[in-house]
């Protein structure tokens, strides 16, 4: 099994590694610079969790799920973060690669979650049963049902006095209580079924009204502005916390894990002033940027909520250091990055590191404000603009600003440098004695108008990949709530695009049963970068689904929630949520389609096909690319990033671009058909159309689609192939109520084509029939899940027991399955030319399930059919053979 540094999952928690799943092998510690022309670095990072609930518990780390404080239980995706908890130890200057083998392909590696329990088709059973397009869903034990795994293998991992502290809470506001008590390891939650409200979700009063009498107008000026402090939240609300605390749940859940976290990050050292790579070539200190904001974040939300000064000296310790003014833990520019003076010690030349501190630094002096000496806030302004505001000032006004530009500016770059430069203007000011806020906020404001409100698409999609958008919209939602609570208004954000908001339905369709359909680039660290957007966004657009699905999720436990999260929301985010959904612009295309929202041993396929340009060179050569999850893990899956230090690997989205000779990021590396040995073309438009039945879940976790629920997605992909005549297709769909998969190829005409090869990579132990026209994949366990990886102990979770899924050949002629262990180039040569880096990283613990199509033109049908508990003769069926152009609802 290989190694796995980052969550194979959804959100696991804030201090998590990013939320790649499948093969996100090799993060490393090189340079970071995902930007056209450089490369970046992926240091998976893990979470640090103390044992306490209150701030007065010791720093002993446990397993902690979903935003919960530690808790005595163990948990296989906290336990495997806890144990290698932030990683190896940071040296003090510039780092070797180290190569962390996770190779996750298709799932495998962080497979085990679904450990069953109170979710899934046994779960504690609802008074309600579903109902979906044309068929009819049902409760549990139907002859569709899925199969779930025992519940004895069942653990909660929130602590038993937490646990009886949400009660009370929630007893006391008269709102639910928590949904779930731990997550697995994709960071999906255990419900406790005698906790759930089957009700529809709906928006109603919060359980405490703060009083506001001193409301900004609207007027965007340094007199008009709050008083402090006023960023993401404002005083009254800070005073009306506690009682907010005391009357829910989830924000007792939620404080009792910030305050574990504050404890835990307390007795580590400064940050390292530590560049990810050489700084002379231009390489990124911005894990330690990140890692600032979380602590002092982490730290102030400590102090205002307890009063207790060692949070405020601690804080003032790690700003000390980090602005340059401390003899033992050195940031200092001109001493690392040749021509650097001291003030570019935040590191300009690479700004989203800038960016970062900066609003680290302006969350520290805001929210601290009243308890700093006046001696204090002067340093703190003036570190602020010297090292942040005026560095913006300049690149704004040299064209050095690469990223405020209308072609790169519709991504996480520009969202997370405005956004950083907006907080740290809106800070100070109204103290400012220099035009430096004045100035950004006069170009940065228009410039995020104009550009990151442009990264979510006409439908939602982000414009990089499914990891990038924590980045793009975490900065926008921090930026949106910080100009609302400062001056009345968020100055015309929100009516950039009216489509914003969609992009939380996005985030939910692209997480599966076992991770992200984390297509492209997985980006770096998330250190203080997570979801939790979507409260804010559900507040001020009355969508109660958005609060209710996150509330659940592993990242949720911020402070930033604690002023987002409207406490007046009820329901169950999935009661009426449609099973499937089409993400149809002109940029991006795929679909989403699943078995259950609540059953995470249950089915999920989501296939895409589109452009692989215009993604901040974030994107794959993948029309036709897909992952299948199933019986709690993943069969087909993504590597996620290559090595970001690799030569030329940010350069380009051309043709020709360097970018496409890499394995993971060329065709040959992805779940789709190569033909004539070479990339698809990098500006194609796949055609593609989606159908469903219209299946929405009913409010019971245990609901199961009708027998004939069906969704499907097929995709033109000619215009892929750099082919003059012919036609490619793929199509993909479930059957059999979900509980199988069938995929079709069908080529014809094409004089051009001497070669198809049919390629998925997975993680999955392989073997295969006599006659090779069936494999029978297997997982049984998962290696380093959400840890760092490569390590002389590896932890190894092994599942309740061994999962199985058949893929079979059907109606294919003489096509007959191959496997290449491990995955092997079809053609090309690593490109890498880097002194010192790896190109191509090697890909242990993955397999390549291929076929060669016998000729050049027909049909290839591959029926996947995972082994389900309780298989029937539906399941054995071999399915209509229709050809793609007569696929209907009712086709098979």
């Amino acid at each position: 099994m290989a190694h796995h540094t980052g969550g194979y999952q959804q959100p696991q928690d804030t201090y998590m590694h990013s939320n790649a799943s499948q093969f996100d092998n090799q993060y490393q510690s090189g340079g970071y610079r995902d930007e056209p022309g450089y490369t970046g670095q992926q240091t998976p990072q893990s979470d640090y969790y103390g044992a306490g609930g209150d701030g007065t518990h010791d720093s002993a780390r446990y397993g902690a799920g979903a935003g919960a404080v530690g808790g005595t239980g163990y948990n296989p995706a906290q336990e495997s973060a806890n144990k290698y908890s932030y990683a190896p130890p940071k040296k003090t200057k510039s780092k070797k690669l180290m190569w962390i083998i996770i190779a996750i392909v298709a799932l495998i590696v962080i497979i085990g979650a679904v450990l069953g329990g109170v979710f899934g088709s046994r779960a504690a059973s609802s008074s309600s049963s579903g109902s979906g397009g044309s068929g009819s869903g049902s409760e549990a034990g139907s002859a569709s049902s899925f199969s779930g795994q025992s519940a004895a293998a069942r653990v909660a991992n929130i602590p038993s006095s937490v646990s009886s502290s949400a009660a009370a809470a929630a007893s006391a506001g008269g709102k639910n209580d928590v949904f779930f008590d731990g997550t697995d390891l994709y960071g999906n939650p255990y419900w406790v079924s005698s906790n759930l409200d089957a009700s529809a979700p709906a928006q109603g009063e919060e359980v405490v009204s703060c009083s506001d009498s001193n409301t900004p107008d609207g007027t965007l000026s340094a007199t008009s502005l709050r008083s402090h402090p006023r960023l993401m939240t404002t005083g009254p609300e800070w005073s009306c916390l506690p009682q907010k605390i005391a009357k829910d749940a989830y924000l007792t859940v939620w404080n009792a894990s910030i305050f574990a976290n504050a404890s835990a990050f307390y007795d580590l050292p400064p940050i390292n002033y530590t560049f990810d790579g050489d700084p002379a070539s231009g390489s990124g200190i911005l894990d330690p940027a990140r890692e600032t904001q979380l602590r002092i974040k982490t730290w102030a939300y400590a102090y205002m909520i307890s009063n207790d000064t060692k949070w405020l000296d601690r804080t003032w310790t790690e700003m000390v250091a980090v602005a340059g003014n401390s003899t033992t833990d050195v940031w200092d520019a001109s001493e690392d990055i040749p021509g650097a003076t001291k003030n570019e010690t935040w590191n300009p030349d690479h700004f989203l590191d800038l960016a970062e501190l900066t609003a680290a630094f302006a969350i520290g002096y805001d929210w601290l404000y009243d308890a700093w000496k006046p001696s204090q806030r002067e340093a703190i302004m003036w570190t602020i603009i010297t090292f942040g505001l005026n560095q913006g000032v300049d690149y704004y006004k040299t064209g050095a600003a690469w990223w405020s530009e209308t072609l790169n500016g519709n991504g996480n770059w520009n969202c997370v440098c405005n956004s950083g430069l907006i907080l740290g203007a809106l800070a100070i000011w109204s103290e400012d004695p220099t035009d430096a806020s004045q100035t950004i906020i006069n170009e940065a404001l228009p410039n995020m108008r104009q550009n990151c409100m442009r990264g979510a698409g006409s439908d939602g999609t982000w414009s990089e990949t499914p990891n990038y958008w924590y980045f793009g919209t975490n900065a926008q939602a921090r930026a949106l709530s910080a100009l609302i609570s400062s001056t009345g208004s968020d100055q015309g954000l929100s009516a950039a695009n009216s489509n914003w908001n969609l992009t939380g339905q996005y985030h939910m369709y692209v997480g599966g049963q076992a991770g992200l359909f984390a297509y492209g680039d997985n980006g770096p660290n998330k250190f203080s970068t997570n979801a939790n957007g979507m409260f804010l966004w559900g507040k001020l657009a009355n969508l109660p689904i958005y609060s209710l699905y996150q509330r659940d999720r592993a990242d949720a436990a911020d402070p930033l929630s604690m002023f987002w999260y409207d406490t007046g929301v009820t329901g169950s985010f999935w009661n009426g949520l449609a099973l499937d959904k089409f993400f149809n612009n002109n940029h991006s295309s795929w679909g989403s389609m699943r078995s259950s929202w609540t059953d995470f041993t249950g089915t999920y396929v989501a296939m895409r096909a589109g452009n692989a340009t215009g993604s901040q060179t974030h994107g794959d050569l993948d029309a036709g690319d897909f992952v299948i999850d199933a019986l709690g893990t993943r069969w087909a899956g993504e590597y996620g990033s290559g090595n970001y230090l690799s030569t030329d690997y940010f350069t380009s989205e051309a043709q020709n671009a360097v970018r496409w000779q890499y394995y993971r990021k060329g065709t040959q590396g992805q779940n789709t058909l190569v033909i004539n040995k070479e990339n698809q073309a990098a500006s194609c438009l796949p055609t593609n159309t989606m159908d469903s039945t219209g299946a929405t879940q009913s409010s019971s976790i245990n609901y199961v689609p009708g027998t004939s629920d069906i969704a499907y997605f097929i995709t033109d992909m000619s215009d892929c192939y750099n082919q003059t005549s012919g036609t490619i297709k793929r199509g993909i769909r479930f059957l059999n109520g979900r509980r199988q998969v069938l995929l079709q190829d069908e080529v014809s005409g094409g004089s051009g084509i001497t070669s198809i090869e049919w390629r998925v990579q997975t993680n999955a132990t392989i073997s295969l029939n006599a006659n090779k026209t069936q494999a029978t994949l297997t997982i049984s366990q998962v290696t380093d899940a959400n840890s760092w990886g490569n390590l002389s102990d590896p932890l190894v979770s092994k599942l309740p027991q061994k999962q199985t899924m058949l893929v079979s050949l059907i109606n294919s002629g003489s096509a007959t399955f191959a496997v290449e262990t491990p995955p092997a180039r079809v053609y090309g040569s690593d490109p890498n030319t880097a002194s010192g880096e790896q190109g191509d990283q090697p890909n242990p613990g993955v397999s390549v399930l291929k076929v060669d199509f016998p000729s050049t033109t027909g049909m290839l049908q591959v029926l996947w059919q995972p082994q389900w508990e309780n298989l029937g003769d539906a399941d054995k069926a071999t399915p209509n053979n229709v050809s793609l152009s007569n696929w209907s609802l009712t086709s098979h």
